[in-house]
């Protein structure tokens, strides 16, 4: 930068602010960090130095832009002016990176994702309720701040600009702009839904979109842990005719939240909305889990395959069934078979992971077990050899050993608790009826609960049980 244009700087800025250092600097714009001395914070300091250039109106229609819209994913103005041949605009400074910098270290967490979906939703519903559209939004300039939320700090390409855009100017092309705006159209709501759905991709990827809509490779394809729900939404936004996307930011942000199959139960399930469940559960997983498949019920509860998005792994999914959370004691007996089960380390019992309660459901996630239960495998294959039967039996002892090493009795062993692996290990599942013995040797528990078929004479009439 020349000195004398320094010079003014200083002269024109300094009383106000400490220039720290340059964030950026091209031949008519400089962003600075700066110190506010007056109100005593950091500021991002924009400042125009070409007072002749076509460029000084594109800028003060920017800041006006900017301006005009409060959203916390967009970047907030604070004040402008224009002072001895500058022009400048101080705005909130953002203490993170670029999406783009974040890419460098590959693609993003799929719960971050999920934030950047709603983040830039909630900014363009915001925006086009003041008749501004974005245009465009670029991974160079959508800073992800350090509580990993996005926000938007360039909108020199929207509709309330396009008037000062130099005709040759290219900032609106390339694989994040929808194709009408790349045509040079003032674009709708709809292009910029395309434009969040190719962030969002290359995001989860770490490959940009396809310029040519059809020819966009699903992005499951290349990150199979890419929720399909997710996968759908994008894929739709990404349509080449904004009349086959989501007509507004709302229409694509509700598709996003709310999306759920159609839950089919067994006949004997609680009776209540199953769809209306299924939907409950998956906002309440958020960010967190995305269900894949039902895989069985059980007395107070279903079971569902899902996967893990931030460990990026598939699980078991243990969840409560809301017909049953207005009864504090099966609240708690659920919570019990966690918590116990959680305490156990054993190659033959299933491993607890984590237990969670939101939005007035409770579940927990266990180790997702290959293969079928023993009562499957019996009904599949017809009676287990003496060798087969012989090795579980050493397998199930040596797990309930352990158990009773810690002062549980598991009381509800039956073949559809006992999992068998492909390679033929057995796994010991379901401490629902779990009692921990309180140094008693007979532990002093009693109880009818258990399976009839399997459980012990003592347990059915009542009486006290214990390890035997």
């Amino acid at each position: 930068m020349p000195a004398d244009l320094q010079d003014t700087l200083a002269r024109v800025l300094g009383a106000a602010f400490r220039l720290d250092r340059v964030a950026a600097l091209s031949a008519e714009r400089a962003l600075y960090q700066a110190w506010d001395r007056i109100l005593k914070r950091h500021v991002a300091l924009m400042v125009h130095l070409a007072a002749e250039s076509s460029g000084r109106a594109w800028f003060m229609h920017e800041t006006e832009t900017l301006a005009a819209l409060d959203h916390p994913a967009i970047r907030h103005v604070y004040a402008a002016a224009v002072a001895e041949g500058l022009a400048y605009r101080t705005a909130n400074w953002i203490e993170g990176e670029s999406l783009a910098e974040a890419l460098r270290r590959g693609p993003r967490p799929i719960p971050t994702a999920h934030v950047l979906v709603r983040d830039l939703l909630g900014a363009l519903e915001h925006a086009h309720a003041r008749g501004v559209i974005l245009r465009r939004i670029v991974p160079m300039s959508l800073m992800l701040g350090i509580s990993g939320r996005a926000v938007i700090t360039d909108l020199r390409y929207a509709n309330w600009c396009l008037a000062h855009v130099p005709p040759d100017d290219q900032g609106a092309s390339g694989p994040f702009t929808a194709p009408e705006v790349r045509a040079g159209g003032p674009g709708e709501p709809a292009s910029d839904a395309y434009a969040v759905a190719a962030i969002v991709y290359y995001a989860l990827t770490g490959h940009e979109p396809d310029a040519d809509p059809a020819k966009i490779v699903p992005p499951r394809r290349l990150r199979p842990a890419v929720p399909k729900a997710l996968e759908r939404v994008l894929l739709r936004a990404l349509q080449l005719q904004p009349a086959d996307r989501y007509f507004t930011a709302t229409e694509m942000l509700e598709d996003f939240v709310s999306d759920a199959g159609e839950f089919q139960g067994p006949a004997a399930a609680p009776q209540v909305v199953e769809a209306g469940f299924e939907r409950r559960l998956r906002r309440a997983l958020g960010d967190d889990y995305e269900l894949l498949e039902e895989i069985g019920w059980g007395g107070f509860g279903r079971v569902y395959r899902a996967r893990d998005l931030g460990l990026e792994r598939e699980v078991a999914m243990k969840v409560l069934h809301p017909s049953l959370t207005a009864d504090f004691g099966v609240i708690e007996r659920f919570r019990r078979e966690a918590q116990l089960a959680a305490r156990l380390r054993h190659p033959n019992i299933v491993s607890i992971y984590d237990i969670r309660e939101r939005a007035g459901l409770q579940w927990y996630t266990m180790e997702l077990v290959p293969g079928s239960n023993l009562a499957q495998l019996v009904r599949e294959r017809g009676p287990l050899t003496i060798e087969q039967s012989s090795r579980l039996l050493d397998e199930a002892l040596s797990a309930l050993e352990h158990a009773h090493a810690h002062g549980l009795v598991h009381r509800d062993l039956k073949p559809e608790n006992t999992l068998i692996e492909p390679d033929g290990r057995l796994r010991i599942t379901d401490f629902g009826l779990a009692l921990a013995l309180r140094g008693d040797r007979f532990g002093g528990a009693t109880s009818r609960s258990g399976t009839p078929q399997f459980a012990a004479p003592e347990q059915l009439l009542g009486e006290k049980v214990d390890q035997r």
